[in-house]
């Protein structure tokens, strides 16, 4: 009789493992589920992160290059500067537009960059830990209403 309570205690540690088990891996799953739009928002930011660096060295070279020369060429015409006195300023305006490119791209990848709790995995992770705690309870209860024996010791708890 006493093999037969526990082979019995033993089944239900073993039902209580496999219910933990179970349950651990179904938050795990929950909480991918529910992160796996952020990571991809998160590459996405990233991305745009890469492409703004790219676009800042790329345009700053061949914008810079390129229409601050054209630049020069007009401030030489139009003021009578010197060619370094207005090669300067060509170049100086060039670089502020292409810097404002490049600045602008960064805010667009920051933005997607935001984060939030996963509020349904956190709900049903408190759900799981209120009733495991209620079923603990229940059983401790059970437990103390029981003798030696596996019979109960009074009928009212029954």
């Amino acid at each position: 009789m006493a093999d037969q309570a526990n082979s019995g205690i033993a089944e239900i540690i073993q039902n209580i493992q496999a219910d933990v088990t179970a349950i651990v891996k179904g938050e795990l799953e929950l909480a991918k589920a529910e992160l796996m739009p952020q990571a991809m928002s998160a590459g996405l930011g990233a991305g745009l992160f890469g492409a703004a660096a790219y676009l800042a060295v790329t345009g700053a070279t061949l914008l810079f290059l390129g229409l601050s020369f054209l630049l020069s060429l007009g401030f030489m015409a139009w003021f009578n500067l010197p060619l370094l006195g207005a090669a300067a300023w060509g170049f100086s305006i060039m670089a502020v537009l292409v810097f404002l490119i490049a600045g602008v791209l960064a805010l667009v990848g920051k933005q997607q960059l935001v984060f939030t709790k996963p509020e349904a995995t956190i709900a049903q992770a408190e759900a799981s830990v209120a009733s495991f705690k209620s079923a603990l309870a229940a059983g401790q209860q059970e437990v103390a209403g029981l003798s030696l024996t596996g019979k109960p010791q009074h009928p009212e708890l029954t």
